[in-house]
């Protein structure tokens, strides 16, 4: 009889609570640095200040929205 296991039957194990709370302080930190960034920039300004990256706020932005998400997913999931 054979002890290995196959790949679909494999347990996977929860984190302790002050991993996964380190973990989403860790995204949620940098999201909120991203998005501080993005408004430095002048994205969420109605006008925008001369000399100005005119996407690239705006990606900042999404990227800082996306790792808010990833902190968040990390507290729950």
């Amino acid at each position: 009889m054979s002890t290995t296991a196959s790949p679909g039957s494999v347990k996977r194990e929860k984190d302790c609570l002050p991993c996964r709370l380190t973990g989403a302080a860790a995204f949620t930190g940098l999201g909120g640095y991203a998005i501080y960034e993005a408004s430095r920039q002048g994205t969420f300004r109605r006008v925008r200040p001369p000399g100005s990256p005119v996407i690239g706020g705006q990606v900042t932005a999404v990227i800082g929205l996306v790792f808010i998400s990833l902190g968040i997913g990390r507290l729950v999931l």
